[in-house]
């Protein structure tokens, strides 16, 4: 528990994550999904409705990307208990945005949305852990 301990304390793993999600519109944009032979739904339906994406937007990993760094930054800055409480918070706050569409886009073969729940939600485990009690006991 000692290496978790230490590992919440530092801006390391939201650093990582501000990475990967500023890195997901060119590693890994947002596609719609492809519409299949057997899909009901007249042509004009179609037309008409909009693409269902797979993967985060462009918006939304510049956002929390952007909040990520922010988060480390303050942890890097000295402010332990802040930076781990708006970690937390943003982390869970990307889960309740992207992590449904992340484990359906698994049907599609893509593996790089889930990667970024994962990591968001080890996120939110580690640093409100760290904030609500102080550390790991």
């Amino acid at each position: 528990m000692d290496f978790l301990n230490d590992l919440s304390a530092t801006p390391y793993l939201a650093m990582a994550n501000s990475l990967m999600l500023l890195a997901t519109p060119v590693v890994s944009p947002a596609v719609s999904s492809p519409i299949g032979v057997g899909q009901s739904g007249s042509s004009l339906t179609r037309f008409w409705s909009r693409p269902k994406f797979v993967g985060p937007s462009t918006k939304t990993a510049l956002l929390f990307g952007g909040a990520q760094a922010l988060g480390s930054w303050i942890i890097y800055d000295g402010d332990l208990e802040s930076g781990s409480g708006f970690l937390g918070a943003w982390s869970a706050l990307y889960l309740i945005v992207g992590g449904r569409g992340s484990v359906k886009a698994l049907r599609y073969g893509r593996v790089w949305p889930l990667a970024l729940s994962t990591l968001a939600l080890a996120n939110t485990a580690f640093y409100t852990k760290r904030f609500v009690s102080g550390g790991f006991k």
